[in-house]
């Protein structure tokens, strides 16, 4: 014979195999608890779509051009590596993300006052200023980066795949104002890229600029020492080239700079009464005849202007034509001026050509090796820093130019325009996704409570819970009027579901029952909690036994709340607990032997209800006694013994039985009780015993009517 532990070893090889439709029946009883869960979170979904602000985006295209185009030299751009454009596309796109072009944004588009990307009240401020504390005041700083960090969430820059192109995204309230916000967010970012090239260029040109100066006093003291050489030495080199045409060349050198230094003394002290506006010395300096004409006008009206009296009319129009005078007297002292600044540059190129005329005859006449060598060398110096200063200066203009006609290398490939659907919330998206979620949490819910907190509605999540075999799911049946107990179908309707789910159940006790130890089986029905059906489930069982032929002997044990005799409609005057607590040795346990009214079966009634504990009864010699006189009289002895939770008594006599029958309620005992109480007997019945569970007051798939006709 299988032991308890085989049995269980046995059934969970058996649960490894999924059973669909018990799963499915297993939803079909949880569904309340899914539409439920479906029903809440739809209606978490609905409120949070109808209280949810609706934002828009709205979406630019920016093409980047990674050639870096010149317009001063169209061309000259050529191919260019993939990976190089590439990281070049990369970079742009940081670009746009930058905080740099997003202050230029909130800038541009005066952000700091909107109400949306503004600052806005922190949740402690609101806080603090419901309960009258007052707002914390933050800096300016604090309010930008508040700023900032809004308009962060709301503006996403990406590339489009392996394209030139970089999306533009921002998100806001309003579909126009993501429009605009997303077009301003590109030009601004294209007028920064302008203006970093410019200023890229411009400060190359400063750099260029510095080493110019260097370039020019070089070239200055190059100039310059060529210049001293011949002035210094003109009379040995005159008389040692021999050349008529040196002294008439140094003759006209000495009198250009004479006349030069002459230019130049006039023009500085012009220049100082210009300044001062001391016309008289002007037009003495100058000698100009139409100053010194204009110069007695104004100071024949000034002699008038002192003569009148101050404010008359005269006063006015003397004072007016003195000004007149007076600002053409400093337009024609400064054009004088001017012509004799350009008379006197005159005079320095004349010399400067007098001196290149004297270089070239004194270098084509007959001059020593050394002296041609040192007029060489420092003509070869000048010449090189005229290079070099020609070279920066044509360098500054070109990079001035380009300063000037720089184009960006991105442009506005597609503009952005108002949306006219919502981009958040997704209506679809979360309903579908509340959906899901609700299914999956009623599902989870059902099967919680199908297989740790519900009640026990299947056979499959009974044998799950207790591990032990179910020997029969027994169908809930409404007992008639005149009928004591369902149990009384047994007799009256012997080819029902109810008296064909006994008869199962005596089938698997005598398939799965160990060898008896008293030679007849002994046969316990308990339960985990009151009112699961036990005791009318252990009359039914001892009328199936005597209907097939068993000469059945039913004990109720249950003591504490004794029913067999309300069950039988049996009228008593002492019952087990009288036997017992007695202890006369002169009474037999024949003498508590009734007889079942409505079948062969002997029952020992129990009628009195216990005022004390009866856990030391069931271990008495006596209660042993009933037991052995009952398997020498009867084939098959059932005990009828209190629940396991309550009290103790049926784990006593758990250790004296062949076999256990646990009765669970459908739908409403615990599953912790019935995992609790299935230890407890599990625990002090003996290995070799079987322990079944039963269904009990099931009602669905397994007890349904579709095979109604095999029945009657």
């Amino acid at each position: 014979m299988k032991t308890v532990r085989e049995s269980q070893f046995e059934k969970m090889e058996v649960e490894d195999t999924i059973d669909l439709r018990a799963i499915i029946s297993m939803l079909r009883r949880r569904l309340k608890i899914i539409l439920l869960s479906v029903a809440i979170i739809m209606s978490v979904a609905f409120i949070y779509l109808a209280q949810t602000t609706p934002l828009y985006t709205s979406r630019a295209l920016v093409l980047v051009d990674t050639a870096q185009k010149n317009l001063l030299q169209p061309g000259s751009e050529g191919a260019q590596n993939a990976s190089l454009a590439s990281s070049i596309i990369e970079s742009e796109v940081e670009l746009l993300r930058s905080d740099t072009v997003l202050l230029e944004l909130v800038s541009a588009s005066g952000l700091m006052q909107d109400a949306e990307f503004g600052p806005s009240l922190s949740l402690t401020d609101k806080v603090r200023q419901a309960v009258g504390m007052g707002v914390t005041e933050r800096s300016g700083e604090a309010l930008l980066n508040a700023t900032l960090s809004k308009l962060r969430t709301a503006v996403t820059v990406r590339r489009r795949g392996l394209t030139n192109l970089i999306e533009v995204s921002i998100t806001s309230a309003n579909p126009q104002r993501a429009a605009d916000l997303a077009n301003t967010l590109v030009e601004v970012y294209i007028d920064l890229q302008v203006a970093a090239k410019s200023e890229g260029y411009l400060s190359a040109t400063s750099v260029l600029s510095r080493q110019m100066d260097t370039a020019e006093a070089a070239l200055a003291r190059s100039d310059q020492a060529l210049a001293d050489f011949i002035d210094t030495n003109i009379d040995a080199l005159e008389r040692e080239s021999g050349s008529a045409s040196v002294a008439r060349l140094r003759q006209r050198l000495e009198d250009l700079n004479t006349s030069r230094l002459e230019a130049q003394t006039q023009v500085e002290a012009s220049t100082i009464a210009l300044e001062r506006q001391d016309w008289s010395t002007l037009a003495a300096q100058l000698e100009a005849e139409g100053l010194s004409a204009l110069e007695t006008q104004r100071q024949a009206l000034a002699r008038r202007l002192g003569e009148v009296e101050d404010g008359s009319a005269v006063a006015v129009n003397l004072r007016l034509s003195l000004d007149n005078l007076e600002r053409q007297l400093e337009q024609q002292g400064r054009l004088a001026v001017a012509s004799l600044q350009e008379e006197t540059q005159s005079f320095q190129r004349d010399a400067e050509d007098v001196r290149e005329n004297i270089r070239r005859e004194l270098l084509g006449g007959e001059l020593s090796a050394e002296t041609l060598s040192r007029i060489y060398g420092l003509q070869q110096e000048a010449s090189i820093a005229q290079r070099q200063y020609n070279n920066l200066l044509n360098r500054i203009r070109e990079l001035e130019t380009q300063a000037m006609v720089q184009i960006a290398d991105s442009r506005m490939a597609s503009a952005a325009i108002a949306p006219n659907r919502k981009s958040f919330p997704n209506t679809r998206l979360v309903l579908a996704a509340a959906f899901v979620v609700s299914l999956g949490l009623g599902v989870g819910l059902a099967f919680l409570s199908e297989f740790y907190f519900g009640g026990v509605n299947s056979s499959t999540q009974l044998a799950n819970v207790t591990g032990a075999r179910v020997g029969a799911v027994v169908p809930r049946i409404s007992q008639s009027g005149d009928q004591l107990s369902v149990a009384d179908i047994i007799a009256e309707a012997p080819m029902s579901q109810f008296p064909e789910a006994m008869r199962r159940l005596r089938a698997n006790i005598e398939r799965f029952s160990p060898e008896p130890k008293r030679g007849v089986p002994v046969i316990m029905v308990t339960s985990a909690v009151p009112a699961e059906g036990k005791s009318v489930l252990a009359l039914s069982l001892a009328r199936t036994f005597a209907a097939a032929g068993k000469r059945t002997l039913l004990i109720d044990a249950d003591m504490r709340k004794p029913s067999m005799h309300k069950l039988t409609g049996v009228e008593l005057s002492s019952g087990l607990y009288e036997f017992l607590v007695s202890g006369q040795e002169n009474e037999s346990a024949a003498d508590c032997y009734d007889f079942d009214p409505r079948s062969d079966v002997g029952i020992i009634f129990g009628r009195e209800r216990s005022g004390q504990p009866t856990d030391q009864l069931v271990q008495s010699e006596a209660f042993r006694a009933v037991i052995e006189d009952g398997c020498k009289r009867f084939d098959v002895v059932i005990i009828d013994t209190p629940p396991l939770i309550p009290v103790v008594d049926a784990r006593y006599i758990a250790m004296q039985s062949d076999c256990a029958i646990f009765c669970v309620r459908a739908g409403e005992t615990s599953q912790s009780d019935v995992r609790f109480a299935h230890e407890q007997l599990v625990d002090y019945i003996s290995e070799e015993a079987a322990v079944l569970a039963v269904l009990n007051f099931h009602v669905g798939q397994e007890s349904d009517t579709r095979y109604s006709g095999y029945y009657y």
